[in-house]
Parts: C-alpha cells; structure tokens; sequence
C-alpha cells in the first residue's frame, strides 16, 4: 500500500524518540488494519512515558516545525488527568494524534493563559479545523463538515472578542458597541452565488473564514499566511 502514512508514521515515530528518548511508541487506530487506511487517515500514536511530568507541548512543536520539511498548519491539545493528546496537520496535509500517556495523573500547575497565547491557541485550533473540513468533504459526509465549518466562523469571532477584552481589560460587557463582525458580511456575501451545491457551499464559506482568520491574525501574532496551504491541501485531495 503506496499510502503517505507509511512514510509519515515512520518519520514521527523516529522524531518522538528522539525528542523524548524514554518512551514507548504504540501505533493505534486504523494503523492496526491497514487494509483501513485511505488518503483522508490520520495516523494516531500512543507515547508511554515514565515520567509524571507534562510534555511541553511548545517546545514540541517548534521541534516538529524544525524536523520536518512542512511546517505546522494547525493543532488543538487536549489535557486530561493521565494524558495530554495533540492533534496536528502539517502543511503537506499528514495529520497525527498523539496521546502522551503519563504513569499517573498529573498535577498541573494551572496558570492563565497570556492574550497572545490565547490568539496563537484560537487561530491553531481553527486551522486544525479547516483541515477537518477538507477531509470530512472527502468523506462525503457533508452534515459534519458543515458543522465544523460554522465553528471555524466562530473562531474567528472568539478572536475578535479576545481583542475586545484585552482593549477592554474585561470579559464582562453589559452592552457592545455596534462592532462591525467582518465574517457575517463575508458569509453573506456568498448568497449571490447560489450554488445550490452543498460541497461548493462548505467550500466557499471554508475559503472565506480562511481569510478573515489571516487578515485578523497578521494584525496580532507572527505568523505565515495560510490559506494558500489550504487551497494546496484541498488540490492534495482532489475536493
């Protein structure tokens, strides 16, 4: 099976023992059947550590961004009580999710987040979503893809209100001020389209999030512009 898995699943698990040399890789999922696997498969990894101590997720992915030859497109890390999962896509469209699973639970000293971080953790989740959009479209399943594809209109609104309560220093408002929400006229702006096409409309809101996540994000973080990498992803996949 001529599958990017292969080569993917291979180069992460070298990575993962490298960068943490005191830990046991397992492959599960639909790695454990093969027969399974098709271009739209994301490759999940099991990483046992004997150490009760919290994988820095930062530290991670800078490492990740350096090892292989994309960069990071999107993540989302999941902390638990005995595990931390992290789910990323590279620019070249190979997705992982990699649970760490610790030998107890772990203490967390639990500290709030700065507001960069809360941008940088916002724009990495919608651009992991974005990638899920692709591949549920892939999937023929239109109904989830829709979901995540109004979610990732949210985020881009979640940005706009961080903004709001930092230029405020509060995330109590009794009452707004009329904020202009560039998305909505950008969603809106699709309708002299009519498709009547429900991939082309997932699509095209897709492209228009996409977008409005660049230009707001450029104006708060340092960061590469993506929605190009999306647009090279959806033609990796022939959607």
């Amino acid at each position: 099976m001529n599958l990017w898995q292969m080569i993917a699943a291979e180069k992460m698990s070298i990575f993962i023992q490298e960068f943490l040399p005191r830990s046991k890789i397992n492959f599960v999922g639909s790695f454990l059947d093969q027969s399974t696997l098709d271009v739209f498969s994301d490759v999940d990894i099991k990483v046992s550590l004997l150490e009760v101590a919290p994988v820095n997720m930062k530290n991670l992915l800078t490492a990740v961004s350096e090892n292989f030859n994309n960069g990071v497109l999107g993540y989302e890390v999941h902390n638990n009580d005995d595990n931390d999962v992290l789910r990323l896509c590279l620019d070249n469209g190979w997705r992982f999710d990699l649970t760490f699973v610790y030998p107890e639970p772990l203490k967390r000293n639990v500290t709030d987040a700065s507001f960069l971080e809360k941008i940088e953790d916002t724009a990495s989740s919608f651009w992991f979503g974005s990638s899920m959009v692709l591949i549920k479209l892939g999937r023929n399943d239109y109904l989830i893809a829709t979901h995540l594809v109004l979610e990732l209109c949210q985020f881009v609104i979640v940005i706009q209100m961080l903004v709001r309560d930092e230029q405020k220093k509060t995330n109590i408002h009794r009452s707004g001020d009329c904020e202009d929400v560039p998305i909505l006229h950008s969603i809106l702006s699709l309708k002299s389209r009519d498709t009547q096409n429900t991939k082309d409309d997932i699509l095209n809101i897709l492209f228009q999030a996409a977008e409005c996540m660049d230009k707001i994000s450029a104006k708060l973080i340092k960061c590469p512009y993506r929605t190009d990498k999306l647009r090279d992803l959806q033609n990796q996949l022939n959607l």
